[in-house]
C-alpha cells in the first residue's frame, strides 16, 4: 500500500507574500549558494539564463526535442513538469546543453547557480509529495522498531523484528526511515504481520498452559564436543571439574554448539568464566552469536583472574528452534592457535595455566603474566522460558472477568473493545467491534474453543490498518489540525517510538492534551521516561545517516585494526553524545564543537586518548591535542563519508551540506571520471591535489568550490577517523605528502583546518539550528517539510534562539508549535 498525498499548489501571489513577510529561508552564506529556494526566483535566476542560452532552440518559435523553456513554470503537482526541470538540470550540469557549437558558452558559476536553484525546487516538490495536507485521511505505517515497541507495551512480549523471520528492513528518505509515503505494504509484509500477530499473542496468552521452565547446562565437554571422549578418563582421574574451554583471540566460529529451544520466550543466560588480558593489550571479549537468526545474544569485555571466575547473567528473548551458537573471543588479530591439534597421548583439554605441556600454546610468560587476551569458560546455562506469572499479565488483562465468566458474544465484544482501543490508540465504534465478534463466533462454529476464538479476533485487530498505521484525519469530518487522540499518537511515536501510555490516552479522552501547558508538561515527562532512549537513539541514527557506517567495510590489509567492536563503538559514541546533550538540555552548539565526548576503552585507544579503561561509555574531557570535539570529528561520521580504502573529501563535504547546513548540492553530472592515479614514476600526491586537477574542468569547478572545502577541512582524519599529518599514498615516488586542510568557503571566509571550520559553523549556528529543526520536523511529522511549513519552523527556531538553542527546550517548543498539531 503506497499513499502519496496530493498537495495544494501555492500560488505565485501567496509565495511572494510569504517571501516579503520574511518567511523564505535563504541558504547558509558561504556554505551553500545564497539563492532563496522559492519559485519567484524563476524570474531572477532561471529566466535570464534561459533567455541568453536556451530559448533560441527551445523558445516560442522553435522547440527542439518538444521542449519549450521560456514559459516553463514550477508546478509541484505535475510530475511531468518537474521531470522537464530535472532533465534541464542534468543537461546543463553535464555540459550537454547548450551544445558546443553555440557562440557563447555560459560561465561555470552561472551553470552552478541555475543547477542548484532547480535542485532546490526538485527537493521541494519531493517534500511536497510526502505531505498529507491535501488528503482527508493520512496513513503512515509503523516502522518495524515501532511495531516491536508497540507489541511490547501492549502485550508485554518481545518480538524480534530484525530476525530473518521478523519484518523487512524499512527504507529511508534522505536518511529518515519514518516517511509515510515511503513505507509501503507488500504481500510479503502481510504474511509476516499475520505470523507476527499469531506469535506475539501465543506468547502473551500462553494458551497451552504454563510452559515448563528448563535449565540447559553446557559443560566444557558439551561446548567442545570432541573432548567427550576424554570425559570418563578425566572423571576417573578426578580432573573433570578442572576442565575449562580456552578461547584465544579471534577464534572465529570454531566452538559452535547447537541450542535447542522448545518454547519461545525470555531466557536467563549465565556464563561462568575468567578473562585475562596482557599488560598492554585489549581485554578478552566474549561474543555469543546465534547464526540462524543473525543475532548477537551477548558481547562484552571480561576481566577476571584464572582462580576467581565471574558469572555473567543477562536476559534475552529466544524463538523456538535449533540455534547454532558461536562462542567467540572477538579480539581482533590473527588466530594464534595453530599448534592446538598436535597429537599426544595426553587428552588435549585445558585444565589450568600451570598444566600446559611444552608443545601447547603458551598463554603466559615465565612470570605467569598473560601474553594473549584469552577467555577460560567453565559453563553456560540457558534458563527458561521465564514467565513471571500464570495466567500471564496480558492474559489477565484481556480475559478480565476471569475463568468463571460467561463465554458469550457480549463478553467477546467487551474484550475486543478494550483491546482494540489500546491497540488502535483511539475509541472504537460498535460497528468495528461487531466485525471482530462475528469472526470469533465463526471460528467457534468451526470447532475452536473460546480462548482460541478470541485470540483469532485479536490477531485480526493487530493486522488491521488502525494498528499497523498511524491514522490522521477523518473522511467524514476533514479538519486542519489533529484531534487529541491523533496528537497523543504523534507525540508518543515521536518521543518513544511506541504507542501512547494510559496517561497520554487519559489526557486525550479528557480533551486537554492539545493545551500548551499540558503539552509542555507531557514533553518533560516523556523525555524523563526511560522510553525516551528510543528517540535519543533513533533520531541521531537517521538524521546523521549512521546506518551507512560499515556500508563499505575498510580494507583489512590497509586497516587491520578495524573490527565490528570498533565500528559499534563509533556509532555508540555519536548516539550517546546526542543522548548526553539531550539529557542535560545543552545547546545545539555542542554538536558543532565541544571539549568532551563519549568514549569507551576501544574507541579511546583508536583516538590515542589515554586513561579510559573498560567497555562502558562515559563522558571524557578532551584536550586540544586530541583533535576531537563535536560530531564532525567523530569516527562514525568520518568513516561513513569514506570508502573502504581512503577518505573522500567530496563525500564529507556533501554530508556536511546535507546534515549540518541543510542545503544538499545538486547531483553530479553523469559519467563523472574518477580521480586520476599518478604513474609509478610520478611524485606522490594527496587526494586534495587530485581534486584540484579535477576542478580544472569548468563544469565541475563551481559546484566543487562549494563542496570541497567542507570536506578538505577534515583531511587530517583518515578513512576510519584516525588523526594523521601526512597522507599514506600507495602509488608514486617519494615520501608520503603532508596534508593541507586549509580552505576558503564560497563567501570568502578562510580557515586553516577542521578547528577553523568548526569556528565558522559556530558563527552560523542560526543556520545550523534551522537545518536541525527541519530534520527534527521531518522525523516527527513523518513527511518532508514544505515551503508552507517554513513560517512555523522559523518561529520554532527563533524561540529556541532565546534559550541558546537548548535541545530539550527546542523539542518542547516544536511540540507546542502550531506545526506539530497540523495535519
Amino acid at each position: 500500500m503506497r499513499i502519496i498525498p496530493a498537495v495544494p499548489r501555492l500560488t505565485d501571489t501567496t509565495l511572494k507574500t510569504l517571501a516579503l513577510a520574511g518567511l523564505a529561508f535563504s541558504g547558509a552564506a558561504g556554505l551553500a549558494h545564497g539563492a532563496v529556494q522559492t519559485p519567484e526566483n524563476l524570474e531572477k535566476i532561471a529566466r535570464p539564463f534561459f533567455s541568453e542560452h536556451c530559448t533560441k532552440c527551445h523558445g516560442e518559435k522553435k522547440q527542439k526535442g518538444d521542449l519549450r523553456v521560456d514559459n516553463l513554470a514550477i508546478d509541484f503537482d505535475s510530475p511531468k513538469t518537474m521531470g522537464h526541470w530535472e532533465e534541464i538540470m542534468n543537461r546543463i550540469n553535464s555540459g550537454d546543453m547548450p551544445p558546443d557549437d553555440v557562440d557563447k558558452r555560459p560561465k561555470a558559476e552561472d551553470i552552478a547557480r541555475v543547477s542548484e536553484w532547480i535542485a532546490g525546487q526538485l527537493r521541494e516538490a519531493d517534500s511536497a509529495r510526502q505531505s498529507s495536507s491535501g488528503e482527508k485521511v493520512a496513513f503512515r505505517k509503523l516502522t518495524r522498531e515501532e511495531y516491536a515497541n508497540s507489541v511490547r507495551d501492549l502485550l508485554g512480549v518481545t518480538f524480534d523484528v530484525a530476525d530473518p523471520t521478523g519484518l523487512p528492513e524499512d527504507p529511508d528518505w534522505h536518511g529518515i526511515q519514518r516517511i509515510g509515503s515511503v513505507l509501503t505494504l507488500s504481500p510479503a509484509h502481510v504474511e509476516k504481520y499475520l505470523a507476527a500477530a499469531d506469535a506475539v499473542l501465543t506468547e502473551a496468552l500462553r494458551p497451552g498452559g504454563q510452559p515448563k521452565r528448563e535449565l540447559i547446562h553446557w559443560s566444557p565437554f558439551d561446548i567442545r564436543g570432541h573432548w567427550k571422549g576424554a570425559e570418563k578418563d578425566l572423571q576417573a582421574r578426578g580432573m573433570a571439574d578442572k576442565v575449562r574451554v580456552d578461547l584465544v583471540p579471534n577464534n572465529g566460529a570454531l566452538d559452535d554448539k547447537t541450542l535447542d529451544i522448545k518454547t519461545p520466550g525470555e531466557y536467563l543466560v549465565r556464563v561462568k568464566l575468567s578473562g585475562l588480558r596482557p599488560a598492554d593489550g585489549p581485554a578478552p571479549r566474549l561474543r555469543l552469536y546465534a547464526a540462524d537468526i543473525s543475532r548477537t545474544i551477548f558481547e562484552g569485555d571480561v576481566e577476571a583472574p584464572e582462580d576467581k571466575p565471574v558469572t555473567l547473567e543477562f536476559r534475552t528473548h529466544l524463538p523456538a528452534g535449533s540455534h547454532p551458537i558461536h562462542i567467540v573471543n572477538s579480539v581482533p588479530g590473527p588466530n594464534p592457535e595453530a599448534r592446538r591439534s598436535r597429537s599426544t597421548g595426553t587428552p588435549n583439554v585445558f585444565t589450568g595455566l600451570n598444566a600446559r605441556v611444552p608443545w601447547q600454546m603458551k598463554f603466559t610468560d615465565d612470570d605467569g603474566k598473560p601474553i594473549l587476551s584469552f577467555l577460560l569458560v567453565d559453563s553456560i546455562e540457558w534458563d527458561g522460558p521465564i514467565v513471571d506469572s500464570y495466567p500471564t499479565a496480558a492474559h489477565q488483562q484481556i480475559f478480565f472477568k476471569g475463568d468463571g465468566a460467561t463465554q458469550d458474544s457480549q463478553y467477546v465484544g467487551e474484550i475486543v473493545k478494550r483491546f482494540a482501543e489500546r491497540a488502535w490508540r483511539r475509541p472504537v465504534t460498535a460497528e468495528e467491534v461487531d466485525r471482530y465478534v462475528k469472526l470469533a463466533e465463526k471460528t467457534q462454529k468451526l470447532g475452536d474453543d473460546f480462548e482460541t476464538a478470541v485470540k483469532t479476533a485479536l490477531s485480526a485487530v493487530l493486522c488491521s490498518k488502525s494498528f499497523l498505521y498511524i491514522e490522521e484525519g477523518r473522511a467524514t469530518a476533514p479538519a486542519p489540525t489533529l484531534t487529541d487522540w491523533e496528537l497523543a499518537s504523534r507525540l508518543s511515536y515521536f518521543l518513544w517510538s511506541s504507542m501512547p501510555d494510559p496517561h497520554l490516552l487519559d489526557l486525550a479522552r479528557n480533551g486537554t492534551l492539545h493545551e500548551k501547558d499540558t503539552l509542555r508538561a507531557e514533553v518533560r515527562r516523556m523525555l524523563a521516561d526511560p522510553k525516551a532512549a528510543e528517540f535519543a537513539t533513533a533520531f541521531p541514527r537517521q538524521w546523521l545517516q549512521l546506518r551507512r557506517v560499515g556500508m563499505f567495510p575498510p580494507d583489512k590489509v590497509l586497516y587491520p585494526e578495524y573490527d565490528d567492536n570498533l565500528e559499534r563503538s563509533m556509532v555508540a559514541e555519536t548516539v550517546d553524545f546526542f543522548g548526553d546533550v539531550l539529557k542535560r538540555n545543552a545547546s545545539l552548539r555542542e554538536f558543532l564543537d565541544s571539549d568532551w565526548t563519549m568514549l569507551n576503552e576501544r574507541l579511546a585507544k583508536h583516538y590515542g586518548i589515554e586513561g579510559v579503561r573498560g567497555d562502558e561509555f562515559r563522558r571524557v574531557s578532551l584536550k586540544p591535542e586530541d583533535h576531537r570535539g563535536g560530531l564532525l570529528t567523530q569516527g562514525a561520521v568520518l568513516s561513513l563519508t569514506s570508502d573502504g580504502t581512503r577518505h573522500r573529501p567530496v563525500h564529507r563535504g556533501v554530508w556536511v551540506l546535507e546534515s549540518i547546513v541543510g542545503k544538499p548540492p545538486p547531483p553530479p553530472p553523469a559519467n563523472v571520471p574518477a580521480l586520476t592515479t599518478p604513474s609509478a614514476d610520478a611524485p606522490k600526491t594527496t587526494v586534495r591535489q587530485k581534486l584540484e586537477a579535477h576542478r580544472a574542468d569548468a563544469n565541475c569547478a563551481a559546484c566543487h568550490r562549494r563542496i570541497d572545502p567542507l570536506g578538505i577541512a577534515f583531511d587530517n582524519y583518515d578513512a576510519i577517523g584516525r588523526w594523521r599529518t601526512v597522507e599514506a599514498v600507495h602509488s608514486g615516488k617519494g615520501e608520503d605528502p603532508k596534508l593541507d586542510p586549509s580552505g576558503e568557503l564560497y563567501d570568502g571566509r578562510k580557515f586553516d583546518d577542521a578547528k577553523g571550520l568548526k569556528k565558522i559553523l559556530l558563527d552560523d549556528t542560526d543556520r545550523f539550528a534551522t537545518a536541525f529543526t527541519e530534520k527534527l520536523a521531518t522525523y516527527a511529522l513523518r513527511r518532508g517539510t514544505t515551503f508552507s511549513d517554513r513560517s512555523d519552523l522559523k518561529s520554532v527556531v527563533e524561540r529556541a534562539k532565546a534559550n541558546d538553542y537548548q535541545l530539550a527546550s527546542l523539542i518542547e517548543g516544536f511540540v507546542t508549535s502550531d506545526l506539530f498539531q497540523k495535519r
